[in-house]
């Protein structure tokens, strides 16, 4: 299988290309993160090792970036030295599939490498089709239907609407929702991701009679649980959450 490697350290990279290339996989290398973009805008891969230090544009909007333009796949794997836990989570919430820490052993390495892989090529690829209950999204005409018809989406919201349904029961936060959406970090102030979140709830109908809740995770994010239909109360609760921000005045008749 394809794998890109992005490490500025070459002799950390030669290192990380023999163990790799012995496992049979093929692999190829660049040093930033803009080249890794090029790359991958002309390269299909399945599985990224990107080291945490790049020059220039940081690993993290090297991740954005495939979220964004590729979806789940390829997989990534950070390698990093930091240790810290709250570095870890921010790596796994922001996308990363897997991380292994510096130094590492090299069996260790291809082990981690060899289960991502494993669970890639039995993922379906968000480039083609998303389904889920009455909902169908088709990633590449970047059009989505509802019971067969047709719901007309801004680029955003289809953006963010289809991350949510390629990750049903992940708590998404609101920092990766803005990069999926703006490419880049909103002011934390700001209330222009719950009134994004509050039109897709409207738009795409999301409540538990078409099998879905998006709920409010406090102080996080959100998440799309798929539940059974009927469910009411899910519905109440996912619908008056104060991140609505115009919620209140129009909640009455709503659906």
């Amino acid at each position: 299988m394809n794998i890109l490697l992005v490490e500025d350290d070459r002799a950390q990279a030669d290192s990380v290309e023999m163990a790799i290339r012995q496992s049979g996989h093929r692999i190829s290398k660049v040093e930033r993160g803009k080249d890794a973009i090029t790359f991958l805008q002309a390269n299909e891969v399945d599985l990224v090792v990107l080291d945490w230090e790049l020059p220039g544009e940081s690993s993290f909007e090297v991740l954005y970036w495939i979220r964004r333009h590729l979806g789940r796949e390829p997989a990534v794997l950070f390698v990093t030295s930091r240790l810290l836990e709250i570095d870890i989570v921010q790596a796994l919430d922001a996308g990363a599939d897997d991380y292994v820490v510096k130094p590492f052993r090299t069996n260790e390495l291809v082990t981690r490498v060899g289960a991502l892989l494993r669970r890639t090529r039995r993922s379906i690829k968000v480039e083609s089709a998303i389904a889920l209950g009455p909902y169908l999204f088709d990633v590449t005409q970047r059009s989505v239907f509802l019971h067969g018809e047709a719901i007309v989406l801004t680029e955003k919201e289809f953006d963010v609407a289809a991350y949510f349904f390629a990750n049903v029961g992940r708590v998404v936060s609101k920092r990766l929702l803005a990069k999926l959406a703006w490419g880049r970090e909103l002011d934390s102030t700001s209330r222009t991701i719950d009134t994004h979140i509050y039109r897709l709830r409207r738009k795409l109908v999301l409540c538990p009679e078409n099998g879905v809740r998006l709920a409010t995770i406090y102080t996080h994010g959100y998440r799309l649980d798929e539940i059974d239909a009927g469910s009411a109360d899910a519905e109440t609760l996912a619908d008056s959450t104060p991140d609505d921000p115009v919620a209140a005045p129009q909640r009455t008749g709503a659906h």
